[in-house]
């Protein structure tokens, strides 16, 4: 399953140690990793692209009332849950 997750950051520089602190958690609930896409116009505006092992894991992890609290205090949330996708060669 992949998730984009839109977000708009009070800083930037504090959110991105705390996912990076995060990773073995989402791992440990089917996180198969993610990409983080930072707007070059507005630093504190990131796009994340989260794969996860399923629905189920995903909702669980952001479920967490530490998760929960940690995206409160560190800026706006917007999910997208991707129901199909595909590539483009050049």
């Amino acid at each position: 399953m992949v998730v984009i997750v839109k977000r708009n950051l009070k800083d930037y520089d504090s959110w991105k140690q705390m996912v990076v602190d995060m990773n073995s958690v989402r791992k440990g609930y089917g996180s198969k990793g993610s990409t983080v896409y930072r707007n070059a116009e507005d630093p504190n505006e990131v796009y994340l692209v989260m794969e996860w092992d399923d629905h189920k894991s995903y909702h669980e992890y952001f479920n967490r009332p530490d998760v929960q609290k940690a995206l409160a205090e560190t800026g706006e949330t917007m999910f997208i849950e991707v129901g199909e996708s595909f590539r483009l060669e050049s």
